[in-house]
């Protein structure tokens, strides 16, 4: 009998216009372009190949139908290997409150005005969005492949870019543009992006058999091999792409028997085991993130970890009643659920994220740091502290991440983007007064590893590059969370280095004096050396030394908050030279001060917070205060 092998889409070329030419040359500079062209020919060869294969099979078998759709889900033939059938297969207002990505907004409590203006997402799916919905007014979604629209596609690209007619159906990034693409050839399409500038794009989708073999439960397959090839080759792409929705799959009997035997565990499949996609799972709306016990997963997102023990999902958004845009006519909308509507969140998230990076420095993040800063930032979810296999790092936390970007520009967060050589050792120093833990963490983009092709539950370690942060105060060593896939339902440990994941955190609780960075690695780096993101948060974090001696014994301002006067007592530091104000933006405001009288006026600031820098001939402190 055939197994039937599916494609699913997970239910339950214009360049970015905020690019300017100065920044996408910088984007494409480095980015290999020649190794993309390479893939995306030796991708599209095999398109034709499978083509072939399937007309092949389609004219000795005229019964089967290419594509068939039921209830929203999609399913439509991939491949013909040995004889047995491959398919594809389908599987926000609120949405953006649960991911705190309304805080960005105009009116938003950061003071902001991101929105996603000027940003592109390129989104793969089971066909075209309805690009004439009145939620995608002037030309908003472009039609990539052009075919009737479908109701997943539809419902994604509205999560992501929905203009907001209906408020409740709201995208994420309301007022960026999207590309809609069938996922016929989607590799080869993504390789294309990429060489031209693509940051983000979206996958809801995976490949896998209907009536598959365990082996392919946690497995990193073909896919995902290949997509750590695009990754790697084009440092400044991030793709997102949905867990899965197997955790509440009885009617299966492979799944039923992995989930009796691994109670939910090591379920996510196909190229949502690469090491470089942002792999997002699915719970219910948070309308106040207050502790993890808020977080609420759902029935079936599907959970890690990969069959290497690496974590997945990496972060969760809500996936539960999602309202966003529907095919059937220019006004339809309605509700989905599942990790093909947590996915889109995120990528919209990501959108906004890259798009106040790049109001603040003219240049934007990595794929690396982007999806470090999104881990780095998650809410604590699930029963014990750190990370686990269900919630990934935690739910995903727009506004915090946005506020490192902003406290990047006052010297008071890092965001560094940095390449470590063979056998060097890099080192940092960060002095921490406040009550908030220190968290630093690392991210990189690893190389492809080796494929599995049938092998159960493979030990083997699929990391090219494996670098190490710690930290380290007099003789206490602070090591970065590591779980144990021997025993998924355990609580993450901080004992040990993290050999397993290109993504590592260390959370220093209660943190006080200074601490020492140190990033290595293992083994002999692959190509000679591994560019890596470090980013480093806490409260009242200063970067070096002598900053911190000066700010913690001898300058203090008040009051705190203030309504038009802001006085500074510098005792033993009286050689302020300047001063000036900082918004959350990272906008330098011009400060009127009177240094004879030690007093600034903030009288004509709007309320919120700011930063105030005091600058002398050979040092500067940053302090925050509230303006009334």
């Amino acid at each position: 009998m055939k197994k039937m092998f599916t494609f699913f889409l997970l239910i339950s070329f214009s360049l970015l216009f905020s690019q300017t030419r100065e920044q996408l040359k910088e984007v494409i500079k480095n980015t290999n372009a020649t190794e993309l062209t390479k893939l995306r020919q030796e991708f599209e060869q095999e398109d034709l190949m499978r083509q072939k294969r399937i007309n092949e099979y389609l004219a000795v078998n005229p019964s089967a139908k290419k594509r068939t759709e039921e209830d929203g889900s999609i399913k439509e033939i991939y491949d013909i290997i040995n004889n047995e059938v491959w398919y594809y297969s389908t599987s926000n207002r609120l949405s953006a409150q649960t991911a705190r990505a309304n805080k960005l907004y105009s009116g938003g409590t950061l003071g902001l005005n991101v929105q996603g203006q000027g940003m592109m997402a390129a989104i793969w799916d089971g066909g075209a969005a309805r690009s004439t919905h009145q939620e995608f007014p002037l030309n908003k979604v472009t039609i990539m492949d052009p075919g009737t629209p479908v109701q997943h596609a539809t419902h994604v690209v509205g999560t992501v870019v929905a203009k907001g007619i209906d408020v409740n159906a709201r995208g994420i990034a309301f007022d960026a543009e999207a590309r809609s693409y069938n996922w016929d050839g989607d590799y080869a399409e993504m390789t294309t992006e990429a060489t031209f500038g693509l940051l983000v794009s979206n996958h809801s989708y995976w490949i896998g058999p209907s009536q598959f073999a365990t082996w392919q439960l946690g497995a990193y397959d073909s896919r995902a091999r290949q997509f750590d090839q695009i990754a790697f080759n084009a440092p400044y792409y991030l793709a997102v792409t949905a867990a899965g929705n197997d955790r509440d799959d009885m009617s299966n009997s492979v799944i039923a028997a992995h989930l009796l035997n691994k109670g939910g565990y090591n379920l996510i499949r196909g190229m949502q085991n690469a090491k470089n996609y942002l792999t997002v799972g699915a719970v219910s709306q948070v309308p106040i993130y207050s502790g993890p016990e808020n977080v609420n997963m759902s029935s079936f997102s599907s959970w890690g970890p990969t069959d290497d023990g690496r974590i997945k999902p990496d972060v969760v958004a809500k996936g539960v009643a999602v309202r966003s845009t529907l095919e059937t006519s220019n006004t339809a909308y309605g509700n989905l659920q599942g990790t093909s509507m947590a996915s889109p969140a995120v990528a919209g998230v990501a959108l906004l994220l890259q798009q106040h990076y790049n109001n603040i420095n003219s240049a934007f993040m990595r794929a690396a740091t982007l999806k470090g800063l999104i881990n780095h930032t998650a809410d604590e979810s699930g029963n014990n502290p750190g990370p686990d296999y269900s919630f990934g790092w935690g739910l995903i936390n727009a506004e915090k991440a946005a506020s490192i970007i902003s406290a990047k520009a006052t010297n008071t967060s890092i965001i560094d983007e940095l390449t470590l050589l063979n056998n060097a050792v890099y080192t940092r120093t960060v002095s921490v007064t406040g009550t908030e833990p220190l968290m630093v963490s690392i991210s990189w983009t690893d190389k492809q590893g080796i494929a599995n092709t049938g092998t159960i539950d493979p030990v083997n370690s699929n990391l090219v590059n494996d670098l190490d942060v710690r930290i380290t105060k007099g003789d206490q060593t602070y090591y970065p969370w590591t779980l144990n896939p021997a025993l998924p339902a355990n609580g993450a440990l901080q004992s040990q280095d993290n050999f397993r994941d290109n993504f590592e955190k260390i959370q220093v609780n209660n943190p006080t004096g200074t601490y020492t960075i140190t990033v290595s690695h293992k083994g002999t780096l692959d190509g000679g050396l591994q560019n890596f993101s470090l980013i480093a948060s806490g409260s009242e974090m200063n970067l070096n030394v002598s900053d911190f001696a000066v700010n913690a014994q001898s300058l203090n301002i008040f009051p705190n908050p203030t309504s038009n006067t802001l006085y500074f007592d510098s005792n033993n530091w009286n050689e302020v030279s300047s001063i000036s104000i900082i918004d959350v933006t990272g906008k330098v405001i011009n400060a009127k001060y009177n240094l004879n009288q030690n007093s600034i006026d903030v009288s004509d600031l709007q309320s919120g917070v700011y930063f105030v820098k005091f600058t002398s001939e050979d040092k500067s402190v940053t302090k925050k205060f509230i303006k009334k």
